[in-house]
């Protein structure tokens, strides 16, 4: 709580900080404008500067009259310095730093018009490093430019881009080529009225061969202006789609979402032209490349996203991404003449990862669909790595999508690509038990709540394109459990679909409704008892409305989608080679009418009235340029104003708002004081007739207070009395305190000996009990002793019985010796005699 409060004061505090230095801007503004001395040039210099340093990008949103009148100056300023001067570059870094913010950008682009001034501020440029940063503004500022009809500035900024790239190209300039290329590619890309203009005022053939070695850039504009012009072969459009995702890869290291939506688009578009819709069939590094995309993702999110601005452009880049990814997953669907799926493009050893990614955004309100539609995608169209396995195993983040759905703050769209995510895996076997068990009626009746309140009498467009859509896939889904669970859920089906809330959704959806939703209806549409007559009746009322509508408005821009076909059947239009040798014509008949070369007088005559002629619409020609340029700063002026009055507008409705409330406030605390006074005179009323009744009974007291007073001398002397004794009764006590003292005292100092006895007694009962234990334990091993001895008593008996029998035995052996003995003794001296005696 801390922290947040901490931030919203430093923001609040930084907010502040920014609109006293917008307002010195402002200030410094007015005072150069009035006397354009070198003094107010060097103080607006000096505070355009730090605009461009002390200010973060995000106070330079729109929606502030402050900031409105501020982009009123800095225009104003910028068209009055000359291009010589410090300051008006620094209003040029001004500009690039107000431009990091979407919002900002977007109304320097489309509600301050700086475009225009920024045309003429490069026409008046020098080549160098100045007009570098003027292109490198224009590139950033035009990515996803919308112009719908030719405006003055548009020819002229054309020819200085196209003469920049010539120039460059011959001086060996790269850079500002590329960067005036890239803003001709801005420029050109879904604008028509540009593109057209382009094609009469170039010569393209010469063009396409002067843009040939900038590479990804000249395969765009190649691609951009026709296949009719130069198509490039499928290994050019190979390396352009390598070029494509460097650029990725590049615009995720700074979170640059212009041009990141600008590359997204373009591969999106991809199937206006053949050419590169069949090299995205063919293309055969896309592992390679969205893994390079995810570890740039990985190190980029150790980053310190602290600012507002970061963490925005952070999830929008992750959107596009997502929707990237979701085209190359339905570019894998897609089937081939054969009725082959392509199998060339493969994102299935990457699909762990984009899942892990997917789960940590699904619930972001920025990029939330974008990952919702991209899941959904991996679902149905995954071929090895299936994620159904994986949602059944840790079914969490299907749950939270689920009750996240249903709270009425979420948005519909992300509401209707949840549901369109249940019914993709309601239909997957590993997964469909899953959503059975979670969904229950009363989430179809919670997400069509909505619909079904419309009341018969409200108008038919009460309901957005968004709701309509989100009820469409709600019914979608409610059918897709009608076939898995008839009976649950049949006659609730029925009954929707015989509502006219539901019927004209259905028709409305038919009508106005994109791609993914007609197909739901058409799925729908196959349900038994589908009111088709009903649905029929509401799609022609809403028709004959729109036919109305229509007549009434401009004609449809249809004609304008294909620019080949209106090339091909364009009569009067004249290529840039054409008009240069009818040119050349005219000056040669216009010399020989000089040299009186002409024979005939009357062709003379004729040529005399056609220079006349000539010259009339070459005045006409710069005198309705002159004007159209004047129009164009007269509408650039009154579009500042009306945005500068808006915003006053804003702050007027902000402040009567204010007001109001200030106004409910004080009504609300003008009644209460009213009730409160009311409150008040009640009391008042109450409090004297209690006052009244208190008096009487008062005069009661006084009488029986004079009877308690004479009673109170009596008690006085008894209290007297009773004092004297409780005196001597003190003076006692007291004696007995010290005596009890005293004993207290004894009693103290037997209770130590006492302790001191008993912890004696304590150590002694514990030493006898240590003494008994070790008498046991002595008198058990004097028993297994007195045991051992028994049995050794008895082993020597059996020893000495023993020894006595062997004892016999000697005895024995010992007699026989001895008559053995004997008996050899008789036997050698009976060999002695027997021996003869020598001679």
């Amino acid at each position: 709580m801390n922290s947040r409060k901490n931030n919203t004061s430093n923001s609040s505090s930084e907010s502040a900080n920014a609109i006293s230095y917008v307002r010195d801007f402002s200030v410094q503004a007015a005072i150069y404008r009035n006397n354009k001395s070198e003094e107010s040039l060097v103080l607006l210099n000096r505070s355009a500067s730090l605009l461009s340093t002390a200010i973060q990008p995000q106070y330079f949103a729109p929606g502030n009259l402050e900031i409105s009148k501020f982009y009123i100056d800095l225009h104003a300023v910028m068209g009055s310095l000359s291009a010589d001067s410090d300051a008006l570059w620094a209003c040029v870094a001004v500009l690039q730093h107000c431009s990091k913010n979407l919002e900002a950008r977007a109304a320097i682009v489309d509600e301050y018009r700086f475009i225009p001034l920024l045309t003429f501020l490069l026409k008046r440029t020098q080549p160098g490093d100045k007009q570098q940063r003027v292109l490198t503004l224009l590139q950033e500022l035009t990515f996803g430019i919308k112009i719908t009809w030719e405006e003055p500035y548009i020819v002229v900024l054309l020819e200085q881009l196209v003469q920049i790239v010539y120039q460059a190209s011959e001086e060996g300039e790269e850079l500002h080529a590329q960067l005036a290329l890239s803003t001709l590619i801005n420029m050109c890309y879904k604008n028509f009225v540009v593109l057209f203009l382009f094609l009469r005022s170039v010569n393209i053939s010469s063009f396409s061969r002067r843009i040939q070695n900038y590479g990804m850039l000249a395969n765009k504009m190649l691609i951009i202006l026709s296949e009719d012009i130069h198509s490039p072969d499928q290994k050019e459009l190979h390396l352009f789609l390598r070029s494509c995702f460097a650029a990725v890869d590049e615009c995720i290291k700074t979170w640059n979402v212009p041009h990141l939506r600008h590359i997204v688009e373009f591969l999106k578009d991809s199937k206006a032209h053949s050419g590169l819709h069949q090299a995205m069939l063919s293309y055969q590094f896309y592992f390679e490349d969205i893994e390079k995309v995810l570890d740039r993702l990985e190190t980029r999110a150790s980053m310190d996203d602290s600012n507002e601005d970061t963490r925005k452009h952070q999830q929008i880049c992750l959107g596009l991404l997502f929707e990237l990814m979701e085209h190359i997953m339905d570019l894998s669907g897609q089937v081939d003449e054969e009725g082959k799926e392509n199998a060339a493009i493969s994102l299935d050893s990457n699909i762990p990862r984009i899942f892990e990614l997917l789960c940590n955004w699904l619930q972001s309100a920025v990029c939330g669909v974008q990952a919702i539609n991209l899941l959904d995608s991996l679902v149905r169209l995954a071929k090895k790595e299936s994620i159904a396995p994986r949602i059944s195993r840790d079914p969490s983040v299907v749950i939270q999508l689920i009750n996240s759905s249903e709270k009425p703050e979420t948005s519909p769209l992300q509401t209707a690509a949840v549901l369109r995510l249940l019914v993709s895996l309601l239909h997957q076997t590993k997964t469909e038990k899953l959503i059975l068990s979670k969904i229950t009626e009363s989430y179809f009746d919670k997400i069509l709540a909505p619909l079904l309140a419309i009341k018969p009498e409200m108008p038919d467009n009460s309901l957005s394109k968004e709701e309509i859509e989100k009820s469409i896939f709600c019914l979608l889904l409610l059918i897709n459990f009608t076939d898995i669970a008839k009976k649950a859920y049949f006659e609730k089906c029925c009954t929707l679909l015989q509502l006219p809330q539901i019927q004209h959704a259905l028709a409305r959806a038919m009508i106005s409704g994109g791609e993914r939703v007609c197909s739901a209806v058409f799925q729908i549409s196959q349900f038994e008892h589908f009111p088709q007559t009903e649905v029929a009746k509401h799609i022609s009322k809403l028709n004959s409305s729109i036919n109305q509508m229509s007549t009434c408005s401009a004609p449809s821009g249809d004609q304008w989608r294909n620019l080949n076909a209106i090339l091909k059947s364009h009569k009067t239009f004249v290529s840039k080679e054409l008009e240069e040798r009818l040119h050349a014509l005219i000056d040669v008949i216009s010399n020989a009418e000089r040299n009186n070369q002409l024979n005939n007088v009357a062709t003379s005559q004729i040529m005399e009235l056609f220079n006349y002629k000539i010259k009339n619409l070459n005045a006409a020609e710069k005198s309705m340029q002159k004007r159209l340029e004047d129009a164009s700063n007269e509408i650039t002026q009154l579009t500042q104003r009306i945005n500068f009055q808006n915003a006053e507008l804003e702050k007027y409705h902000t402040m009567n708002f204010e007001l109001h409330i200030n106004q409910e406030s004080l009504q609300t605390q003008c009644k209460d004081l009213k009730h409160q006074k009311d409150n008040l005179k009640r009391n008042m009323t109450e409090l004297m007739k209690k006052l009244s009744e208190q008096s009487e009974t008062l005069q009661i007291s006084e009488k029986r207070l004079a009877v308690k007073v004479s009673e109170m001398i009596v008690l006085q002397k008894s209290y007297n009395d009773l004092k004297d004794q409780l005196q001597q009764k003190t003076e006692e006590l007291e004696k007995l305190h010290t005596a009890s003292k005293e004993s207290s005292l004894r009693i103290d100092k037997l209770k130590k000996t006492i302790t001191a006895y008993e912890v004696d007694m304590k150590e002694k009962t514990r030493h006898i009990e240590e003494k008994e234990r070790e008498l046991a334990k002595t008198q058990k091993l004097l028993e297994e002793q007195r045991d051992a001895k028994k049995k050794c008593d008895g082993v020597i008996t059996v020893l000495e019985s023993q020894l006595q029998e062997k004892n016999e035995q000697i005895r024995s052996y010992e007699l026989e010796l001895s008559e053995t003995e004997e008996l050899r003794k008789t036997i050698m001296s009976l060999m002695e005699s027997k021996k003869p005696k020598r001679k």
